[in-house]
């Protein structure tokens, strides 16, 4: 090793151990389930009266509720408020009024295109709900989780959100990449891309197979060489990519082990390993949009930047989006833009966090901007930087909460390249024949994640 890599690693090593003795105290743990919610939000409301009081979410189905898939859960999903109108509008013309909380990749929207996009602003409700034993190993294990490594890897977590009382951007991140989701799942993705003349192209239809052992809470953890989670999804639609097959697999230790990604090409007839299959690598199946570190708003390791705790703040989010949910691709892409009609905003609390590449790194981004739930832990907003300081691209992330779960969840992406003037949509359709949103699945058994299972899933 040279003696220059030789001191990254050990000033690396330097960092997170003073990460790992920023550990909540005593009386920061008191204030879970007091004056903080369970999962770390401040559980007041604001002064305004804008944001309410955290009263334990929306843990149980509305009436009228009548899944297409029974027992399994999913869509369709009522909408608990469809009657309500929105309280005010942002326009192009009365920005300047709430600039303050609109985020910087939203506001290059309505400086191109000030005569058509808008945002419609609704009551604030605070719907987040996680199973009771989630609150629970949240509570009783909040000392166990340490980052550690310079990627970095986590260790001593499990079934819980490791960081409820966060001191860095690190531990905010991987708030937000372990956020709850079953152990055991199955999704449709239906995804669009919309050109600059505004023509409309169905780039992909996925049915995807997802297993994050992490939120198995009949484990106490997992062997470090194992993956907590993965992904095994299948391409219907075009033509031209059905058969098509990926693999991809993380781990927590990412300090130790990179993920791991598998793909099979039907004209090939064979499965190949694609570690291309990371960080501004560009996924086929959205269209040529989107950059495999941008999935679900980040993916994959944390080596390449430095992720900065801006701090928390007040921001307008795409949220409860049960009607943005509800609509189909032509319906949801206007020409420029997401259709405003359909879109939720909501004014909610934020955890800011900033990465910056690092010197002697590279990616086609200078810096990633994430504004992350503190009741979800999603990240409904997110905006990129690229070396020239401008918005290269942004993605709104509406989420719902799947009450039938229940838990809070991404269900949807809007992804705009403002370098060239296009944008995508990914949705987990409501009424596709074969999928309705996010179904629970029973265990898959343990060579179904396998490359040998991706060759068979292809072939069929």
């Amino acid at each position: 090793m040279h003696y220059s890599k030789h001191l990254m690693v050990l000033a690396a090593g330097a960092l997170f151990a003073g990460q790992i003795l920023a550990a909540p105290t005593a009386e920061e743990v008191k204030q879970l389930g007091t004056t903080l919610t369970p999962t770390g939000a401040e559980k007041a409301g604001n002064k305004d009266g804008t944001i309410p009081s955290w009263e334990g979410g929306l843990c149980s189905p509305p009436a009228g509720y009548k899944p297409k898939m029974g027992a399994a859960g999913g869509g369709p999903y009522v909408d608990p408020f469809a009657s309500e109108k929105p309280l005010f509008r942002i326009t192009a013309a009365n920005l300047s009024q709430y600039a303050d909380k609109v985020d910087a990749g939203t506001k290059e929207l309505f400086k191109r295109y000030p005569d058509t996009y808008a945002m419609n602003v609704y009551q604030t409700h605070r719907t987040s709900c996680h199973p009771k034993w989630v609150y629970e190993n949240t509570l009783k294990r909040i000392m166990n989780p340490k980052l550690v490594g310079n990627a970095p890897g986590i260790t001593g977590a499990h079934a819980q959100i490791p960081f409820p009382i966060p001191k860095t951007g690190y531990e905010v991140m991987w708030n937000m990449i372990l956020r709850w989701e079953p152990v055991t799942f199955r999704f449709g993705l239906d995804a669009g891309l919309m050109d600059s003349s505004g023509t409309l192209t169905r780039a992909s239809y996925q049915v995807a197979d997802t297993q994050n052992l992490y939120w198995d809470n009949s484990l106490t953890s997992l062997p470090e060489d194992k993956p907590y989670r993965s992904l095994l999804s299948r391409s219907k639609e075009p033509a031209s990519q059905a058969g098509l097959a990926q693999l991809r697999s993380a781990f927590l230790r990412q300090d130790l082990h990179e993920d791991m990604a598998w793909s099979y090409v039907p004209g090939q007839r064979r499965v190949r390993r694609a570690p291309e299959f990371t960080y501004d690598t560009v996924s086929t199946t959205s269209g040529g949009l989107l950059i495999f570190d941008e999935i679900a708003g980040f993916d994959g390791r944390m080596d390449k930047y430095d992720f900065k705790l801006i701090g928390k703040k007040e921001m307008y989010l795409p949220y409860n989006a049960y009607k943005m949910l509800a609509g189909t691709l032509e319906e949801t892409m206007s020409k420029n833009h997401e259709n405003p009609e359909l879109m939720r905003w909501e004014l909610h609390r934020v955890w800011m966090v900033e990465g910056t590449l690092k010197q002697g790194e590279r990616h086609i981004q200078q810096k990633k901007i994430f504004m992350i739930d503190e009741d979800s832990w999603t990240a409904p907003v997110y905006y990129a930087l690229d070396h020239s300081g401008k918005v290269h691209h942004m993605m709104h992330l509406p989420e719902i909460q799947e009450y039938d779960k229940p838990g809070p969840k991404t269900v949807s992406f809007i992804l705009y390249d403002l370098s060239r003037g296009i944008y995508g949509f990914q949705t987990k359709p409501q009424g596709r024949p074969d999928q309705y949103g996010i179904i629970t699945m029973d265990k898959f058994p343990p060579s179904y994640f396998t490359p040998d299972s991706l060759a068979g899933s292809g072939v069929r």
